[in-house]
């Protein structure tokens, strides 16, 4: 089998195809800040209704909002994972004999409760004198729970790609984007046990599996997925993870900005605030997480983190736990240009190649090097003279 580095993981490990990932000066990816996410599921209903409204469709939730540390779907599915995998190994190093990937197919009834564990929060309520979380002191409360959004991830080490006999699963050149080609599929579900994070689903209608499509039409189009355009609490930022700080202006125009995408500086800056989902499963994911400050750090140490005794790559900390503390207090208190980042968050519909931060102002350009967002980092109050109108009595 084929070895790849995992810069996520900081070493080599085995994947069944040559990868190629960095060569591609586009690719998907997402960044999600978790301490903005209200449950509202606005998202979930926005990508069904736009994806997956057919015969046989009914448990496809190719966008859902789970809340942590109980709630899942299908249930349980990160934590039977991580039972059956070895210590520090990935998805595709544990595979059993005859398989590509190490997975499995969750039952009928774990998929029958997509609100499991809806605000049910970790612990019991506190009595006496409620105070407030204080991250930088190491005080947490006992009782506490938040919202993980979860879709696919697009990796660049896809589990679904790996274990399609057919090869019916494939990246697309310009963007990465991962598709299932349906004309090809025989309906083996090999995609869905492998998929680490469960989002290939099968269809007992057509017999066939169907997978999320990153919204590659709107893509297309140069507008960000349903997800991102209708989340009433700008919880995302959707664009060229790819994007990194030598890239020319954007759309090879003079009047746009220059460098990397402001998700690219999210993840890979040397002030990183968002993480990937489960890196130890290897698979590479492109959805990255903001982690949030009110949690416990082991906690958090064990979704974000490869979660190893020996730290291998670049994270910020001594280790693991160490680097999450470190990027919740990012989070917290995040730096004048990560707060200008902030603001691009639900700016526009548009996908943002590339952004600069002024000391008073945000802007942004699409990948045609047309300026879409421009935004004050303080908006501005107006106090109106004479009668206040009000409805109270």
């Amino acid at each position: 089998m084929a070895k790849t580095y995992n810069p996520q993981l900081g070493r080599e490990h085995s994947y069944p195809y040559e990868h190629r990932e960095e060569e591609r000066d586009w690719h998907w990816g997402m960044v999600i800040n978790t301490n903005r996410c209200i449950n509202c599921n606005t998202c979930t209903f926005a990508c069904k209704s736009t994806w997956t409204s057919g015969k046989g469709e009914e448990f496809m939730w190719w966008m859902n909002v789970e809340t942590e540390p109980y709630g899942g779907y299908p249930m349980g599915w990160d934590m039977r994972l991580l039972d059956d995998i070895g210590p520090g190994q990935t998805v595709f190093e544990a595979a059993e004999d005859g398989e590509q990937v190490r997975g499995y197919v969750a039952r009928e009834e774990e998929w029958e409760y997509p609100a499991l564990g809806d605000d049910q929060a970790h612990g019991e309520y506190p009595t006496g004198d409620v105070v407030e979380s204080d991250p930088s002191n190491d005080e947490y409360h006992d009782m506490w729970q938040f919202y993980l959004p979860r879709l696919c991830n697009h990796c660049k080490n896809p589990a679904c790609l790996a274990a399609c006999p057919r090869k019916a699963i494939y990246k697309r050149e310009e963007d990465g984007i991962v598709l299932l080609d349906q004309e090809r599929c025989r309906g083996y579900r090999k995609c869905v046990k492998a998929c680490p994070y469960h989002k290939p689903m099968y269809n007992p209608e057509t017999g066939i599996s169907e997978k999320p499509v990153g919204c590659f039409p709107r893509i297309e189009d140069g507008n960000v997925p349903r997800c991102v355009s209708s989340c009433i609490g700008k919880t995302r930022l959707h664009g060229n993870i790819n994007r990194g700080p030598d890239a020319g202006p954007a759309g090879g125009k003079e009047s746009a900005a220059a460098g990397r995408s402001p998700i690219n500086y999210l993840v890979k800056s040397d002030e990183k605030v968002a993480l990937p989902l489960y890196p130890q499963f290897g698979t590479r994911p492109q959805v990255f997480y903001m982690p949030p400050y009110h949690v416990p750090p082991e906690f958090l140490t064990q979704m974000f983190t490869p979660n190893t005794d020996e730290k291998r790559n670049d994270w910020p900390g001594s280790s693991y736990e160490e680097s999450i503390r470190i990027v919740q207090q990012r989070a917290r208190e995040p730096s004048h240009h990560v707060l200008g980042i902030l603001q691009l968050f639900g700016a526009t519909t548009r996908l943002i190649e590339t952004y600069r931060v002024t000391e008073t102002r945000v802007k942004g350009w699409d990948p045609d090097g047309k300026k879409v967002v421009d935004i004050p980092f303080d908006e501005g109050l107006e106090v109106r003279e004479g009668e206040q109108w009000t409805n109270q009595p």
